[in-house]
């Protein structure tokens, strides 16, 4: 199996099995946006779609976020497509999730409304995002803890670079390789090579565990170090903004559906 992503293959699973719904967007994220997928990786795919109007304006709470995972045509696909408005409040508080899939260079779709949340979404990075990747950081060094596996270990450097370098930089950057060449962590190449040879959960053997994990204390204090020297505004800048594209974007989408 190819180490590299099929947009096609995955627009044709998208669409055999959410082929009603108005999607805006499908990011490629996970291990191939990350710069380590495996011979067996998934395909993770997250997006945003607009709910019909309709569904936004009777009694019921409508649901919010659509799931499918399944093999098609050979490959694991993991698509979870969140509405709008749903996407948006996570985004206003620093929910790095959406911030990645929406700004993925691996994109399923390209249209005018997409290109322009897009741009929204870059304009409201802030230091909030702190949050979620030091939390994610933590999470994912207690996981390592328990599965001792080049995954888990990786995901570690991953979150934590990545933060690092947004925190930083104001720009999003998720490979782990370019990351780990910008903050001189060689543990992650080795790390890439060693999940490109082997399946998803191989563990790591203690001598190579202990000498991978060298620097994870030094990316978790890198990425300290970011937020305290960030020049990120405190909070997202553009509200105002990200509201007038939802209303105008429910708006088009309940027109299109009225013809």
């Amino acid at each position: 199996m190819s180490l590299v992503v099929d947009l096609s293959l995955a627009r044709r699973f998208v669409a055999r099995v959410a082929p009603e719904r108005d999607v805006v967007l499908v990011g490629v994220t996970g291990a191939h946006a990350y710069g380590f997928p495996s011979p067996d990786s998934d395909y993770d795919l997250k997006g945003i779609e607009l709910l019909p109007l309709a569904s936004l304006l009777g009694l019921s709470e409508p649901t919010d976020t659509f799931d499918r995972m399944e093999i098609f045509e050979g490959v694991e696909q993991d698509l979870t497509l969140h509405d709008a408005r749903k996407a948006i409040g996570l985004l206003l508080r620093g929910n790095g999730n959406v911030l990645e899939h929406v700004l993925s260079p691996l994109q399923l779709y390209e249209s005018e409304r997409a290109t322009a949340l897009r741009a929204l979404a870059r304009g409201a990075i802030s230091k909030r995002f702190v949050h979620h990747y030091r939390g994610f950081f933590h999470r994912m060094r207690e996981e390592h803890a328990r599965e001792r596996r080049a995954k888990t270990l990786l995901y570690a450097y991953r979150v934590a670079l990545t933060g690092a370098h947004l925190l930083a930089s104001g720009e999003l950057e998720t490979d782990a390789r370019v990351n780990a060449q910008r903050f001189s962590v060689p543990e992650v190449q080795a790390l890439v090579e060693l999940k490109r040879t082997r399946h998803e959960k191989a563990p790591l053997a203690d001598d190579e565990d202990r000498s991978l994990s060298a620097s994870l204390d030094r990316v978790g204090a890198l990425l300290e170090e970011a937020h305290a020297r960030s020049t990120l505004p405190d909070d997202v800048p553009n509200r105002d903004a990200l509201e007038r594209w939802l209303i105008e974007a429910r708006l088009a989408s309940a027109g299109r559906a009225s013809r």
